[in-house]
């Protein structure tokens, strides 16, 4: 059970960890148009960086195999 709620934290903290960063990327897109290519890519590169840590974290705590 212990593992599971582990896996759900890594889960949650990572949804919160980009919700923060989209919030911020919006406010700094707002104030600086200009930045809008930079900051989206940045953006989607570091949210598929914490997806795939997350999957690797999940998949490492999982007793199911697809």
């Amino acid at each position: 059970m212990e593992i599971i709620s582990e896996s759900l934290r890594q889960i949650e903290r990572s949804f919160i960890w980009n919700g923060i960063l989209a919030i911020l990327f919006g406010a700094l897109i707002f104030i600086y148009p200009n930045l809008l290519g930079m900051l989206v890519g940045i953006f989607f590169v570091i949210m598929g960086i914490v997806s795939i840590t997350a999957a690797a974290n999940i998949k490492k705590y999982s007793k199911i195999k697809l």
